[in-house]
């Protein structure tokens, strides 16, 4: 029996997401009966990734609600860097976190947790070239195709994206207190 099946994740676009990183773990999370919702974070209901395949968001990050999650996933590409600049958008990562919720995130979708403060004594990886932010805030780097540590799930990219879906699945199936 599949654990996933039933539970809710909102993936957050923003201009410029990395295609790869959005679009594969909405379909594969969709196929393991996760209930995926594409939440944009800022005013547009529309954005194109950063190889321009469009994405057409069904909310906004200020009408959703961490609660109503079991889990967030950060992608990459440019969008990162426009997400932590939205109040909204680290509030609604740093609230699910703060809930013991599934943080997953891939590329330079850790620009976002760094933004949320909840990256400070954690164990971590991400794209090579935001190595020093995740440092700098306080994180152990760790060059893996994916790290957990309790509920925050962090890859490098795309090519890292069948395992990275695969622990994501595995943890939205345990209780939340199970976590890590």
């Amino acid at each position: 029996m599949n654990e996933a099946r039933g539970k809710r994740v909102a993936i957050l676009v923003d201009e410029q997401y990395q295609d790869l990183e959005v679009w594969y773990p909405f379909y594969r999370l969709r196929e393991a009966g996760v209930r995926v919702m594409l939440v944009g974070t800022s005013a547009a209901i529309d954005y194109r990734g950063r190889y321009g395949y469009p994405a057409r968001v069904e909310k906004r990050v200020e009408e959703v609600q961490a609660r109503l999650f079991d889990g967030i996933l950060v992608p990459g590409g440019f969008a990162p860097d426009f997400m932590r600049r939205n109040p909204k958008s680290v509030e609604f990562v740093r609230a699910a976190h703060d809930a013991g919720k599934v943080i997953a995130s891939i590329c330079h979708g850790p620009w976002v947790l760094i933004s949320a403060g909840i990256v400070r004594g954690r164990r971590m990886t991400c794209f090579s070239a935001i190595k020093d932010d995740v440092v700098n805030a306080g994180a152990a780097y760790t060059d893996e195709a994916v790290v957990i540590d309790g509920n925050i799930i962090t890859s490098r990219k795309p090519d890292d994206l069948p395992e990275f879906c695969l622990r994501l699945i595995e943890a939205l199936a345990r209780p939340p207190d199970a976590q890590g």
